[in-house]
This record gives structure tokens, C-alpha cells and sequence, in this order.
């Protein structure tokens, strides 16, 4: 009896009192197991956040950068509509209309304000009549409010030359006009302009610079639909900086090896504006550098067109003549400076712009009309130009060539 009490007690005693040395190991591995995997969960958690907020903080910073370039290359429309861009609209003929651009620059030192266009949008013809020398420019303040403000033609180089005249407005507007300030290209690989089209402010961005000669700024043209580009002839050609680099004179399809036909667009820089101003002040006279091949031929006046050349030999005799028409092809005289090595002399005639008694401006005369000419003679070896008496004119273009 004695030793059954005792087997029982011993019994008890290990079940209630010794510890569970067999489940305990499985339950601390599990909890272990589980308390590892949310340390993870929680460390992974913190690293994905850590993560998002660098990611966010990049995103930020890029965005700033993207936001700060679209500042630069795409200014706010209602920046742009604060006395910047204007529209010239024919009296007659509302189909006819040309973009033009608002500038400042310093003359003796002194600020001035002045509006810029494309010559070929007053220079009168069969086709279009022209915008008068004094008009009503047009600015849209917003959508459904615009502002016209007056304003004359003060200064004006020919279409064959740079294509440009000075606008200015009355003192009393210059409180409203916000204008560019003029700048360089400074070697920038792209290049915006605004303008107006017929339906309106039309912005194009991402004009690729071709070619920056002295005369010419040559950048791609994005729209290829010419309906849409009608009337952007007088845009802001703007650089990164938001400065007036160009004013764009028109566009063209150019051949292509590929059989393709890109656009070409040209601007004026806009550092001739500055020849115009000095017009301005000296009752039309500023003398203007006339470039071939990248290279100064001769030196006009500001408001005189060329109606006929001609290369000499060195005894005076005519190589090649011929009379130029509205637009002076300089690819062409390259050619025949090229085709004609020989050749001594150019032999430019010009004669002055003139106005009519409706402040219209006179087409170019041809080289028969009766007009007062002046001719110039340059000597292609020597760099020397010579201003020859009035009596004295290349000889008849419509001559046989032999003679």
C-alpha cells in the first residue's frame, strides 16, 4: 500500500510540476519565427519608405528641373499676352495677316521701345495690298479681349535684304507693352518662336537650329501644314532665356538626298533691329552689310533694294547679268560667282524705297522703270567698293549674252 501511494505521488509530481520541457521548444520556435517574419515585414516597410521618400524627393527634384527648362522654353500665356506679340491685320483684307513682336533696346544709352515686323507683310503688290504705314496693332489681353493700340512704320529694310521694319507706338501705350530683350543665339541647339496664325496665338517649340550664319538664322519648322503657318511671318524667335534672338521671315521645303523635303525656316538675327533704330534716328540712313557665302560683299544703305547685278571681267565686260525680282536668290548669285571664277567686278544697282500718297510702300521697281537709281561696284579681289555716278547702270539683262 505504501509503495502504491508512493508511485502515485511520484506521478503527480512530474505531471504538475515538472516543466514542459517537450511543447515548449516547438511554441518559442514558432513565435520566434513569427516575431522575425514582422521584424522583417516592419524593416521592409521602413526601407520601402525610406525608398518612396527618396523617390518622392527625386521625383520632386526632377519635376523642379523639368518645371524650371518648361519655364525657360515655354513661357505662361499670360506673360506672353502682356504687350509682347501683336497682330497686323490688312484694312481691306482681313485673309492677310502678319505676327509682330515687341522689343526694347538702348539708343545713346537710353531705353527705348519699339515693335519689329516682316518687310514683306507692307511691301505693296498685285496679290496683297499691303499694310499701310500707319496701323492698328492688335494685342489679345485674354481670350475674348484684345487691345489696339497705333502705330506707324518709322524705318524699313527691303525684303531682299533683311526683310525687317521698326514699328513705333505712342508714348502713352508704353505703359501696356512688355518688351523682349534682345539676345544671342550663343550656340543653342533649339530655339521657340510665337506668333499668330489666322486662328490665333500659336507657339511653336523645338525648332532645331540648323545653320546660324551672319545673316540668317535657319532652324526646322515642326508644322508642316502650311495653312498653319500663315501669318507667323514676323514671330518672336526666342532663345532659352526668354531674350528676342530672331524674327522669323518664312519657311521653306528644302531637296534632300533621301527624297524627302524638310522644312526650312528663316529668321533675321535680331541684332539688326539695332541697324533700324539707328535709321530711326538719322532720317533713314544706317549702312547695312550685304553677305554671300557668309562673307561682307557690299554695304547699302538701310532702305535700298537691289533690282540688278551683273559680273565683270577685268576689262569692264558683262559675264552674267541679271534683274532681281522680289526676292533676291543668293544661292543664285553664289552659283554664278561660282560658274564665273573670272569675274572681277559686281556691279550692284539699287534705288530707295518710297512711299505712296495712301502710305503704302511701293513694290520694287524693275531696272526699267523710271526711279532713281544708285550702283555700286565691288571689286571681288580687292574687298573695294566704289559708288558710281547715277548714268551709270549694269548693262541691258535682256541683252544676248553675246555682245
Amino acid at each position: 500500500m505504501k509503495a502504491f501511494l508512493t508511485i502515485i505521488i511520484f506521478i503527480s509530481c512530474f505531471i504538475f510540476c515538472a516543466p514542459q520541457s517537450y511543447g515548449q521548444p516547438k511554441i518559442t520556435q514558432k513565435l520566434l519565427h513569427r516575431y522575425t517574419s514582422v521584424q522583417k515585414a516592419e524593416a521592409y516597410t521602413a526601407r520601402a519608405a525610406r525608398n518612396l521618400t527618396r523617390g518622392k524627393a527625386l521625383k520632386t527634384q526632377v519635376s523642379a528641373m523639368l518645371a524650371q527648362k518648361t519655364r525657360q522654353q515655354r513661357p505662361p500665356k499670360e506673360e506672353l499676352q502682356k504687350g509682347r506679340i501683336f497682330q497686323a491685320v490688312f484694312p481691306r483684307d482681313e485673309r492677310f495677316k502678319f505676327s509682330g513682336v515687341v522689343f526694347y533696346t538702348y539708343y545713346n544709352g537710353k531705353k527705348e521701345i519699339y515693335g519689329a515686323m516682316v518687310a514683306h507683310a507692307v511691301s505693296a503688290s498685285s496679290l496683297m495690298p499691303g499694310i499701310p504705314r500707319r496701323f492698328e496693332a492688335t494685342f489679345f489681353v485674354s481670350k475674348n479681349q484684345i487691345k489696339k493700340i497705333p502705330a506707324e512704320i518709322v524705318a524699313f529694310s527691303p525684303v531682299n535684304i533683311l526683310d525687317l521694319v521698326l514699328v513705333k507706338f505712342p508714348e502713352q501705350a508704353e505703359d501696356f507693352l512688355n518688351p523682349y530683350p534682345l539676345g544671342k543665339l550663343n550656340n543653342e541647339k533649339k530655339v521657340f518662336s510665337l506668333g499668330y496664325n489666322d486662328k490665333g496665338f500659336l507657339p511653336v517649340y523645338n525648332r532645331r537650329v540648323a545653320q546660324d550664319l551672319p545673316y540668317s538664322i535657319r532652324t526646322s519648322m515642326p508644322i508642316a501644314d502650311r495653312s498653319l503657318r500663315q501669318g507667323l511671318c514676323g514671330s518672336a524667335v526666342l532663345n532659352s532665356q526668354n531674350q528676342l534672338v530672331g524674327i522669323h521671315t518664312g519657311s521653306a521645303v528644302t531637296e534632300n538626298p533621301k527624297n524627302t523635303q524638310p522644312l526650312c525656316s528663316f529668321a533675321t538675327p535680331a541684332h539688326f533691329l539695332n541697324l533700324l533704330v539707328e535709321a530711326y534716328h538719322n532720317g533713314g540712313k544706317a549702312t547695312v552689310p550685304f553677305y554671300i557665302d557668309n562673307e561682307r560683299f557690299i554695304n547699302l544703305n538701310m532702305n535700298e533694294y537691289i533690282v540688278s547685278y551683273a559680273l565683270l571681267n577685268a576689262v569692264g565686260m558683262p559675264l552674267k547679268t541679271k534683274e532681281v525680282d522680289l526676292h533676291l536668290s543668293r544661292s543664285a548669285l553664289q552659283k554664278h560667282l561660282r560658274d564665273f571664277p573670272q569675274a572681277k567686278f559686281l556691279l550692284v544697282t539699287t534705288h530707295p524705297l518710297s512711299w505712296d500718297v495712301n502710305n503704302r510702300a511701293l513694290p520694287i521697281l524693275s531696272f526699267f522703270d523710271e526711279a532713281p537709281k544708285t550702283t555700286y561696284l565691288y571689286n571681288l579681289r580687292t574687298g573695294k567698293q566704289y559708288k558710281l555716278p547715277s548714268f551709270i547702270h549694269p548693262p541691258n539683262p535682256r541683252r544676248p549674252k553675246a555682245f
